[in-house]
C-alpha cells in the first residue's frame, strides 16, 4: 500500500504552482486524463489509449462525449 499523505502535505501540494499548467481562461489547473477508446477496426475490441488535457472550460464537453 502506498504512503498516505498528511493534511499539511496535501495543502502544500494544492498551493504550489510548481510543474502545473494553468488555464489562461478559467485560471484552474490543467490535468492530463487518460481515456480508453475502441480502435477503428474489424474483428474484436482493441483498446486505444489517448491523453487529453482537461480543465473547467472543456470538462462538460468531455464528459458529454463531444471531444473524444
Amino acid at each position: 500500500m502506498g504512503k498516505v499523505k498528511s493534511f499539511s502535505a496535501k495543502v502544500a501540494h494544492d498551493l504550489s504552482d510548481e510543474g502545473k499548467q494553468i488555464c489562461p481562461v478559467c485560471k484552474t489547473e490543467i490535468k492530463r486524463v487518460k481515456i480508453v477508446g475502441n480502435k477503428k477496426g474489424g474483428a474484436g475490441w482493441t483498446p486505444r489509449y489517448d491523453f487529453v488535457k482537461l480543465c473547467k472550460c472543456n470538462e462538460a464537453d468531455f464528459l458529454a462525449g463531444k471531444t473524444l
